[in-house]
């Protein structure tokens, strides 16, 4: 590690450990339909301001660590709540459908009270407010806003979470994008699996994007307290934002917005029950070491049910159905069943840790890239397939369920008499 890095890192834990940290200066922005626009600022000396828009759960104390760190770099900072400030409940159904005007209204007074250049940041889903925003300044034809682009953190943009193994929709805002972008994304992000897809629209438009894969963490801020590794990845981060807001500014951004096309209302959300399965049925071949180093290989799927099971220590949902998923596997003893769980790209001794807290009473294979969960079409956790004698997927279910609940066990019984011919 190179002395700024090191440097960088020194800073962020150094902040992070104070027994305060300095507060920001608040400030009130007059906003569309008489509202106001409450605005924590960190000021800063020099020619450029982000307004950063909060994620589905609000900011956390990594944001004000991170907006500290860009201000004594020299970049003013503003966190707008427009969400909070608007008494809108926090979640990412609010993000996809807010309107694009209260942020275009925080631009504008941002750069005719400062005269500074306006970026917009935003992280998961917050990510999503920030290019609406941008989408929305630009349909104004007498803006004077000096707007250079947009930094998203891990951006989540779906329109919907589609059933388990179906591609996902994305906000028409994403393929309406034109304006300059740098995207650090977290490697052990949910959404790292469609990110190849989502560059793909965002670059449609053929505006430039930027990337920086981020190591180690699943996102840089979700945690009330940043841990260890978010710290660290975290801690050189604000130099790279400082010099990639010189490379944003050598591009121009177009004068018109492009039209949006209407968002689909055909959306399934999170399932709640066990779902027949839409997508591919043929599963992938399992070649994978499990969380004691033995390699596990199945390629073939036929004469038993298969329940394969994605998920991590941090989803809460994922932890809460190990016990049920437990009494599952006793109840299906001596039956041609077997239940195979793929942890998504966790650090084997963090699992294994995690195993002697939680009774786990089934194989735990490791998914060390999340590279597995992207080839199965994984996007939300828990994700759970069932396979029938058939060797063919035949239910699938995105979110946590009660697996020994009554239903569910006629369910797994009425497969096994069941058989492709």
């Amino acid at each position: 590690m190179n002395k700024v890095v090191l440097m960088g890192v020194f800073v962020f834990i150094s902040l992070f450990f104070q027994s305060k940290i300095s507060i920001a200066d608040e400030l009130s922005v007059p906003s569309a339909d008489d509202s106001e626009i409450l605005v924590n600022t960190f000021p800063a000396d020099g020619k450029y301001l982000i307004i950063w828009l909060p994620p589905e759960y609000g900011f956390r104390k990594a944001h004000t660590l991170f907006s500290r760190s860009l201000s004594e770099s020299g970049v003013e900072v503003w966190q707008a709540d427009i969400i909070e400030s608007l008494f809108m409940l926090r979640g990412a159904e609010p993000l996809r459908s807010l309107d694009g005007r209260f942020i275009a209204d925080v631009i504008e007074y941002a750069h005719k009270t400062t005269g500074k250049k306006i970026i917009l940041a935003g992280d998961s889903y917050g990510a999503l407010a920030a290019l609406t925003g941008a989408h929305q300044l630009q349909k104004r034809v007498n803006t004077k806003a000096d707007l250079v682009g947009a930094i998203l953190f891990s951006p989540y943009t779906y329109a919907y979470i589609p059933s388990l193994g179906m591609a996902p929709e994305y906000m028409p805002v994403i393929s309406s994008t034109n304006i300059p972008l740098m995207i650090y994304q977290a490697k052990g992000s949910g959404a790292i699996g469609q990110f190849d897809s989502l560059l793909e629209l965002l670059q449609k438009n053929d505006n430039p994007v930027y990337t920086k894969y981020v190591p180690e963490v699943m996102s840089l801020f979700y945690k009330e307290e940043p841990s260890k590794a978010m710290l660290k990845q975290a801690g050189p981060l604000p130099r790279n934002v400082v010099k990639m807001l010189s490379v944003l500014d050598k591009h121009k951004v177009p004068d018109n917005a492009v039209a949006l096309s209407s968002r689909s209302k055909s959306g399934s959300g999170i399932d709640i029950y066990l779902k027949e399965f839409k997508g591919n049925v043929k599963p992938i071949a399992i070649e994978l070491a499990d969380v004691y180093g033995n390699r596990v290989v199945k390629k073939d799927f036929k004469d038993q049910i298969t329940l394969v099971n994605f998920w991590a220590t941090w989803c809460g949902p994922c932890v809460e159905e190990i016990p049920s998923l437990n009494r599952l596997k006793e109840k299906m003893d001596g039956l041609p069943f077997e239940l195979i769980s793929i942890n998504y790209a966790e650090d084997k001794d963090k699992i294994a840790r995690f195993m002697k807290q939680v009774n786990v009473e089934y194989p735990v294979l490791l998914d060390n890239d999340g590279d597995f969960a992207k080839q199965w079409k994984v996007i939300t956790y828990p994700s759970t397939f069932v396979i029938g004698l058939d060797g063919e997927i035949k239910f699938g279910v995105n979110a946590a369920i009660e697996w020994d609940s009554p239903e569910l066990i006629q369910k797994m019984e009425s497969l096994m008499k069941t058989r492709k011919k």
